[in-house]
């Protein structure tokens, strides 16, 4: 199971002071955990999930980026070693902060507690004081150091007082502010960061004032607002300016000190700010924290938004279910209160509901049809709204104001929608079985303790179940109408438990078997029987080290089960065998949540206290089933189970002689054999097929814009596709889509909120030169007094060239304030629309630069004339100069270069698949092909290359047939290996050497081992070594294949595919039988052609699809050549001189210093070869000398697997490489030793 994709919770809204910034990086805190996400990227770098109660403030230290404070409600005060996650200094407070801040000097903070002292803490000495004491109950508000004099430090009181605080002198200095008339509460203060002394704050009705702390007068007075001012920060890029927002709207206001209305105002989100703070490395850009919880970067200058995030959850998400019907569409449940709804294609929150104040909801469930949905609460509540209007219909006090905890809704036996039972339980000692459409209690089961967990029986009809805290499991059958009369007993009473059951689940296809999770750490499977009789444990399921708490058993997979635990992991079982298939460790603390859509059963969504959403694949351990699937899709049945008895004989049997039983039993799994074996007998390659069977068994983020770009080039219709959920479109329809959009978008217009300012002088003057007939000089002091549309309108009075001119300097005069969006039109009127194509790309706007550039590719905008009078800029990285080009060929140029540029985007963050449909989008098939698999998406390479009719692709073709092989799928993978050009000659005769079913193996190789070792004698080069292979000489094939890959070598001039030539056959040998020797020359072989494939890559003199990259693995791979060469005294025909020569080209041109240091060991190596060292000490002085400006060249760095961007799990769990020796990002592959770990990632690539 590995981790494709995090959802971070959002910024908590009840304390404003989580939010903060440095030069490379934001931060913010959601109740418990702290995100810090990189600027360069706007990523998630890090997590840290430490604190047990919440976090009251967050403050960075100014001098060093790498720590960052947070306090919680605890009195708990921790400085993070973010890079190492890991408490650089922590103290105790007396009390509760209510705010914090950092002096200047970088190892002082200051708290104000809420017993009304301020504390003063150096973290390096560890030492604390009491600074003063805010008198009375005038709650304290802010807390704000200046950002110079570090010995000055500044309070605002819920009076409406401020208090100066001076170290030196040892003096409280107060300005009364408010507290003299309406005693308005501070919402904030901020020194001015010009002056020693001025100081601005903000008061809650809406006043803001100017003062001078020395003199405790005011200075000056703004107009008041309408509403209550929430946040301040100084706008150091623009001095004298500052901003100010409101909780009420997303709306920032620019103003200056001289000024007393706004200069402006810019609209940045639909809810209202929380806090804006400045980001030092980016003079124009804050952070921005909304009430809706969500999280933006905003720039100034460009009234632009940089980024957003996702309104999230700010509280431990309890619950998460998926819509039946939408397998896009899911729900979860928060301690905040909330129910939201997500698109999983896009994590938009689509709709949330409320439940009220103090109404912490711990469950969630969907009704038939999924138009109403119901949550419990923690004052024992049961709340239901509708789905499509967020109506409450019902709002139901089930449990006595203690919580409840649990809630399900039975959807099978043909209930209406928004009907049925709803089944509750609680802290009451009782369930509730309530009816959903009148709000009635049908029947309350009593307890002797609180009840947890409760579900219905998804195959039997009124069956349900509880897990309660006296540490059993019941399971009770209601009578026929639902109702009866009396106590409900007990059908079956399970015991065996140490500890409280926390949550049951009946198993989704054999109706017997129930599991339960309980806080005695142990998972126990059980078998019943309708009726009564006989209950026993049949598995005891143990490793969790904390309390056991989400269950789900897989829909389709019936010995697989899933659980989360206190000990923030994910364990998936394989039951049948009693034991843990895989541990997923990157949740920060206790998973509550766990659920998978049958229609998609191998993708699974987990939610837990850290806040967060994950997504996982659990693809890896079917993946042979979905080769399978892909070659013989009207065969899919094949892939069936018999049904639930042949499980039920597994779970019967003892589990140390259990094999899991790798067949499909779920619904979802027959309804899609029918409909592929009524599909293949109408349309063999139909993209419909391959639609169905990788939509099943695989998920990645943008698949349906996937199938859609494909059916755009194929020409035909996407079966069931839903356009509007597209985001990523096919270059025949990019134009008309957005024209769709514009269209659509129409009447939504944004408010830019901007006021001009007029210079009254010019204007005057320029209205007289219009009287006079001057319009040439109207023109030009229209333009500046910065009215530049009337001067362009009137330009062409003049003449057309005057006009262009104009148009120039009004394009330079916005670039340089960054109004992209006013400049465009222009640079599109003048011609220049490559170069706007290069402003959004440096922008990070990448959409809009693919449409720009496909618009001109298209002849959509006008061309560059003879008289354009544009300023020369150079291209956006990664897009090449193509002025020396005819325009047709030079726009088309840009557009694939431009799509190059956001596929790299794209790579870096992790999402392959997105990075491919940027190709298919411009119609480079074979880039996206290559995409792919530079990230090891072997089937989505495998598939598109099929469905657009590109040539096989050999390394695909290889791929696919080891993982059929590794699942023992021999006949599959020699279907597979028919289409290899070399199949019939060397593959398939050397897996039938391989295969262990000789009658089997007749069937794609007839050749029997005699009959290769009598043909062998006549055999020469790779047939020879084949011949050998198959015949079971190993030793005379190993001697063979390694005599001619040292001749090859040692002639020079050789290909790579000569050398696989000799190379495949060998990797059949059973090296673990052989000798020494053999084993030591046919590795170092290998490690060389591998080591040249990579360096033809990296050098740029090859361009085969799958090695493009990979220059982490150089050195690894010339070490592992050396070690072996000198450690066994091999006769290798290369020097390794010569082999260190090629590590130092590989890195000359990225990574110029390891270059450097390579070249310096091979010189300083006695008896070097007279070329060798002369072509060292060449590149060294080329290394050496001043660099001269190049061209980024694409394609030198790895793709990054999907998933391989996101953070890694808790520094304790994470792995280092063994490769090079840091922590590993993203999913790790476990070496034999089981002790060392390299990342998949690399492990792959290693293999390939």
């Amino acid at each position: 199971m590995r981790q494709l994709r995090l959802v971070p919770s959002g910024v908590q809204g009840w304390s404003k002071n989580t939010i903060a910034a440095t030069t490379d990086a934001f931060a913010y805190s959601s109740t418990m955990a702290l995100h810090i996400f990189r600027l360069q990227d706007m990523t998630l770098h890090k997590m840290i999930a430490a604190h047990e109660h919440t976090v009251v403030a967050i403050a960075w230290c100014p001098v060093n980026s790498n720590l960052l404070a947070s306090c919680s409600a605890n009195t708990r005060v921790t400085v993070w070693d973010i890079e190492n996650e890991e408490e650089r200094f922590s103290t105790k407070l007396d009390a509760a902060p209510l705010a914090m801040d950092w002096a200047s000097s970088g190892d002082q903070l200051a708290f104000v507690l809420d017993n009304g002292d301020v504390k003063h803490w150096n973290c390096t000495a560890d030492k604390q004081s009491t600074l003063f004491s805010v008198a009375g109950k005038c709650d304290a508000k802010v807390l704000r150091w200046h950002p110079h004099v570090a010995t000055r430090l500044l309070l605002g009181d819920s009076v409406g007082s401020l208090h100066v605080y001076d170290s030196v002198k040892v003096k409280v200095t107060k300005i009364l502010g408010k507290a003299k008339t309406s005693k308005d509460p501070v919402t904030d203060a901020q020194w001015d960061p010009l002056s020693d002394v001025y100081l601005l704050a903000a008061f809650q009705d809406g006043c803001l004032t100017l003062y001078d702390a020395s003199t405790q007068q005011e200075l000056h007075n703004f107009d008041k607002q309408a509403q209550s001012i929430k946040s301040i920060a100084w706008a150091r890029a623009q001095p004298g300016n500052f901003l100010t927002a409101s909780d009420r709207v997303g709306v920032l206001r620019l103003w200056n000190v001289s000024q007393k209305a706004p200069l402006s105002q810019t609209k940045v989100g639909n809810s209202g700010i929380n806090c804006i703070k400045e980001i030092p490395g980016q003079p124009h850009w804050f952070v921005v924290s909304f009430k809706n919880s969500s999280v933006g970067v905003c720039d100034i200058s460009a009234r632009s938004m940089k980024f957003m995030s996702t309104p999230g959850h700010s509280e431990t998400i309890f619950d998460v279910v998926f819509h039946p019907h939408d397998e896009d569409l899911f729900a979860t449940a928060s301690y905040d209160g909330y129910v939201k709804f997500w698109r999983t294609s896009t994590m938009e929150n689509v709709r949330e509901f409320r439940a009220g104040n103090n109404q912490v909801l711990y469950g969630l469930a969907l009704g038939p049809g999924a138009t109403r949905v119901c949550a419990v609460s923690g004052a024992g509540y049961l709340f239901i709204w509708r789905v499509d209007t967020g109506e409450q219909v019902h709002r139901l006090q089930l449990h006595s104001e203690k919580q409840a905890y649990r809630c399900e809704w039975k959807v099978q036996g043909g209930e209406p929608d928004g009907g049925g039972m709803i089944i509750t339980g609680g802290a009451d000692c009782s369930a509730c079985i309530v009816d959903a459409l009148n709000g009635s209690v049908i029947k309350r089961i009593t307890h002797p303790m609180a009840v947890v967990g409760v579900t219905w029986h998804p195959l039997l009809e009124n069956v349900l179940a509880t897990g309660c805290q006296d540490r059993a499991v019941r399971i009770f059958r209601l009578p026929e109408d639902g109702k009866g009369v009396g106590e409900l007993k007990p059908e079956v009473h399970l015991t065996g438990h140490d500890a409280k059951v926390f949550n049951v689940a009946f198993h989704p296809i054999i109706p017997t078997i129930i599991a339960s999770g309980s806080d005695d750490k142990t998972i126990r499977v059980w078998r019943w029987k309708q009726n009564g009789g006989g209950p026993r444990e049949l598995r005891r399921l143990v490793g969790h080290t904390n309390f056991v708490r989400a269950l789900l058993w897989h829909s389709e997979l019936p010995g697989v089960l899933f659980s989360g635990s206190w000990d923030s992991t994910i364990r998936t079982w394989d039951v049948a065998a009693q034991t843990c298939l895989h541990i997923a460790y990157e949740h920060y603390a206790d998973v509550y949540g766990l659920a998978l859509h049958p229609q998609r059963p191998f993708f699974l969504v987990s939610s837990s206290r850290d806040t967060t959403l994950r997504f996982w694949i659990f693809e890896q351990e079917v993946r042979p089933m979905l080769v399978q699937a892909l070659v013989r899709p009207a065969r899919f049945v094949d892939l069936l189970g018999n049904g639930p008895e042949e499980v039920d004989l597994l779970m019967e049997g003892p589990p140390e002689l259990q094999q899991p039983p790798w067949k499909l039993f779920g619904q979802a799994s027959r309804q899609l054999a029918q409909s592929l074996m009524s599909i293949c007998q109408e349309r063999s390659n139909s993209l419909e097929i391959y639609q169905r069977i990788v939509s099943f068994f695989m998920y990645r983020t943008g698949m349906a814009d996937l199938w859609g770009l494909i059916a755009v080039a194929r020409g035909e219709p996407l079966p069931g596709s839903k356009t509007s959920s597209r985001t990523t479109f096919h270059e025949q329809e990019m134009i008309l889509c957005q024209r769709s959009k514009a269209l659509e978008l129409a009447s939504h217009r944004a408010i830019t909120g901007v006021v001009a300012k007029h210079e009254e002088r010019l204007v005057k003057a320029a209205q007289i030169m219009l009287r006079i007939g001057d319009l040439r000089q109207y023109c030009r002091m229209t333009a500046q007094a910065g009215h530049w549309e009337r001067a362009i309108c009137m330009a062409p009075a003049v003449s057309h060239q005057f006009w262009t001119e104009l148009c120039g300097e009004y394009i330079e005069t916005l670039s340089a304030t960054a109004n992209l969006d006013e400049s465009a039109p222009l640079l599109v009127a003048t011609g220049q629309s490559e170069r706007l194509v290069d402003a959004y790309i440096k922008r990070n706007e990448l959409d809009i630069a693919l449409v720009l550039a496909k618009a001109d590719a298209d002849g959509l905008l006008p061309a560059a004339t003879s008289t354009s009078t544009a300023t020369t800029t150079a291209a956006a990285p990664g897009v090449a100069d193509a002025s020396n080009l005819s325009p047709p060929v030079a726009s088309r140029v840009r557009l694939e270069d431009v799509a190059a540029v956001i596929s790299t985007r794209f790579a870096e963050l992790g999402e392959p698949l997105q990075a491919a449909m940027v190709f298919l989008a411009v119609n480079n098939v074979q880039r996206a092909v290559t995409v792919l698999m530079c990230a090891h998406e072997v089937v989505l390479a495998y598939v598109v290359a099929e469905l657009l009719g590109q040539p096989k692709d050999l390394a695909i073709l290889k791929l696919l047939a080891q993982c059929a092989e590794r699942d023992q799928r021999w006949d599959v993978a020699s279907d597979i290996l028919k289409d290899h050009p070399h199949g019939p000659a060397v593959h398939l005769p050397l897996l039938a050497a391989r295969c262990p079913h000789k009658d089997l193996a007749q069937a794609w190789s007839p050749w029997t081992a005699e009959q290769f070792r009598e043909a062998l004698p006549d055999a020469a080069g790779s047939a020879a070594v084949v011949a050998a292979v198959c015949a079971g000489e190993h030793q005379q094939a190993a001697q063979l294949g390694v005599d001619g890959l040292y001749a090859l070598f040692q002639a020079g001039n050789w290909s790579v595919a000569q050398a696989r030539e000799l190379l495949d056959p060998l990797e059949a040998l059973p090296l673990q039988d052989m000798q020494v020797r053999d084993i030591a020359n046919i590795l170092a072989c290998a490690a060389h052609v591998g080591f040249v494939q990579i360096f033809l890559a990296l050098t740029g003199e090859s361009e085969e699809a799958d090695t493009v990259g990979y220059e982490q693995l150089v050195t690894p791979l010339a070490q592992t050549l050396k070690n072996i060469v000198t450690h066994q005294a091999l006769p290798f025909p290369i020097s390794m001189a010569e082999v260190s020569l090629m590590e130092a080209k590989c890195f000359a041109q990225r990574n110029p210093e390891a270059a450097i240091g390579v070249l310096q060991r091979i010189l300083n190596t006695s008896d070097l070869p007279p070329q060798v060292q002369q072509t060292s000490e060449q590149l060294l002085f080329d290394l050496q000398s001043p660099p001269a400006p190049e061209s980024p060249v694409e394609g030198r760095s790895r793709m990054r697997l999907a998933g391989g961007n996101l953070p890694a799990c808790y520094k304790r769990l994470s792995k280092n490489s063994v490769l090079t020796n840091q922590l590993i990002r993203g999913p790790t592959f476990q070496l034999e030793d089981s002790r060392s770990y390299v990342a998949l990632g690399d492990a792959l690539a290693w293999a390939r």
